[in-house]
């Protein structure tokens, strides 16, 4: 997930990954994406290698950036794993909810069951 203003020229700026369950509890919290659209978001994400563009208004660049990344129950915080096959640590800004549980994919092609921690 990353986050551009509509004053930006340059790149995004990159915030993290969020799990299914993160987007879509973010996407339904006020209301203002129906389920159809959340629905098509979805499917758009599975067909395109993960990545989709969103366009919301915000009042401020502040309040926009404390709902995505600091959002109640599934914060955008760093996690790390290790690759029971390689051994190799791999981790990045993950939003989701506790228990959730996730794949991820290391280097070596092992792929990783992980379960987002308290």
């Amino acid at each position: 997930m990353s986050v551009r203003t509509s004053e930006e020229d340059g790149s995004a700026a990159a915030m993290g990954a969020l799990t299914d369950v993160a987007l879509r509890a973010r996407l339904a919290h006020f209301d203002l994406h129906p389920a159809n659209e959340i629905a098509l978001l979805r499917k758009s994400l599975a067909q395109s290698q993960g990545q989709i563009t969103l366009r919301e208004s915000w009042p401020e660049l502040a309040s926009c950036l404390r709902f995505w990344n600091g959002f109640v129950g599934s914060q955008i915080r760093r996690m790390a794993w290790t690759c029971e096959k390689c051994g190799r640590t791999a981790g990045e800004n993950i939003g989701g909810n506790v228990g959730e549980i996730f794949l991820s994919r290391c280097p070596c092609g092992q792929v990783l069951r992980v379960t987002v921690p308290r």
